[in-house]
């Protein structure tokens, strides 16, 4: 009869680490098994404990105390440790000294890098699915409560960028929590045409545009850049004298559709109005398009004048039929929605749409309005904050994530078999 020997194989890892802590170790050692972590976690106290307290028995300030239990939620799963403590003679403290070493945290049983775990799932899903989702990604339960209550404390905001041509803002609401009424979600993003890209200048809730205007001044010069928005008056107010404002042609389009419906404007003759708003403001940004390709500077310079002439057609049909809130509001942005067209003339370029602040926006909105939620001022902020960021500026948000879990020192280690 054949009988088969078991073997055992002895793996040895060698850990190399400066001024790390607890949430480096754990971010750095992500894929290693918590029990390694956990041997690392206790040859440092070893270490710590012979050096504050010498050899057994010998008298120092520091004297060997007891034992205390420590459970830690984690990423990589929960850590229960016995701890050793010690205790300072001269003041009477007792404390562990691997947990004052790698900064454990205090009071807190449920470590930062879990709920920055749920932090990155914050842009998308609610409360209660964020920590169903980090439960099933970390092994380490997190409640609700105590997520939201992080979320209200966060610290972060965005670093605008100066080197920007045009400035694209826009504004949304959200209900409020526990009252009646809403929060406006304001929303600022600037271009930078000759890199095409764009960047996060502002995010607020419940700002006056005044003084977002004052905010976005500190880094751009608006009398150099323009300004794409819709129709808002406040919005157009706050942003006079900067070097053009172009109102959205497709916010135009749903005014004029508005302000009609408002007036009791018969059906047909709404579509009518609107069919040839939308195609006059068509044939404008093809003729922006073709002059790009051919610089055309005279037949650009004579579409302006058609344009012109065509909506001062459009208001005199509007006012035929008593419709003066729709002949009004053209009558007053006319030149607003030809800005992109004789910016193109100077040799810049100007969006005709504010669309990509409307593409957050909905982005934003499937974390805000549509799971039913209410917010409160930080609650909202916070949120959108992390999402606009984690899209715009990715590197931003890598800064976010290390000073959240204060990520500190280096951890270097190597896995060997011996002797081989």
């Amino acid at each position: 009869m054949e009988t088969k020997e078991k073997t055992k194989t002895k793996i040895e890892i060698t850990i190399e680490h400066e001024n790390i802590n607890l949430m480096g170790l754990v971010n750095q050692a992500e894929g290693l098994d918590k029990a390694i972590v956990k041997k690392f976690i206790y040859a440092i106290e070893e270490d710590m404990v012979k050096e504050l307290c010498g050899e057994e028995y010998e008298r120092t300030r520091y004297q060997r105390h007891d034992h205390k239990t420590r459970i830690l939620n984690t990423s990589i799963g929960t850590l229960e440790l016995n701890l050793r403590r010690v205790r300072d003679k001269e003041t009477g403290d007792i404390f562990s000294p691997v947990a004052k070493e790698l900064k454990f945290p205090e009071g807190k049983r449920i470590c930062d890098d879990v709920s920055l775990d749920g932090i990155e799932q914050m842009p998308n899903l609610s409360y209660r699915k964020e920590v169903k989702t980090v439960k099933e990604l970390s092994r380490s339960d997190i409640s609700k409560s105590t997520l939201w209550r992080r979320v209200q404390n966060l610290d972060i905001s965005a670093e605008p960028s100066g080197d920007v041509d045009v400035v694209l803002v826009d504004d949304t609401k959200i209900h409020k929590r526990s009252e009646d009424g809403f929060h406006f979600l304001d929303l600022a993003l600037g271009y930078n045409t000759e890199e095409e890209e764009y960047s996060l200048l502002f995010a607020g809730v419940n700002e006056e545009w005044s003084e977002i205007r004052n905010e976005i001044e500190k880094e751009v010069n608006l009398a150099n850049a323009y300004v794409v928005c819709d129709s808002d008056r406040e919005i157009n107010n706050a942003f006079e004298g900067a070097k053009g404002i172009q109102i959205c042609h497709f916010h135009a389009v749903k005014y004029v559709d508005y302000c009609l419906w408002k007036e009791d404007a018969p059906k047909n003759f709404r579509k009518k109005m609107r069919r040839i708003l939308k195609s006059r403001l068509s044939t404008l940004q093809n003729s922006v398009k073709k002059f790009w390709r051919d610089e055309d500077t005279e037949r650009l310079k004579n579409r302006i004048s058609w344009f012109r002439e065509e909506l001062d057609r459009w208001v005199e049909r509007a006012e035929g039929r008593d419709f003066a809130l729709a002949a009004n509001y053209i009558r007053r942005v006319r030149e607003k929605l030809l800005t992109f067209a004789e910016a193109a003339l100077r040799g810049d370029y100007v969006p005709y749409t504010n669309n990509k602040v409307e593409r957050e926006f909905r982005e934003n909105v499937y974390r805000t309005k549509r799971i039913g939620g209410s917010w409160s001022d930080d609650g909202l902020l916070n949120v959108s904050l992390c999402q606009f960021i984690s899209r715009l500026d990715e590197g931003l948000f890598r800064e976010f994530k290390e000073v959240y879990i204060d990520e500190a020192g280096t951890l270097n280690f190597s896995v060997s078999l011996p002797g081989g």
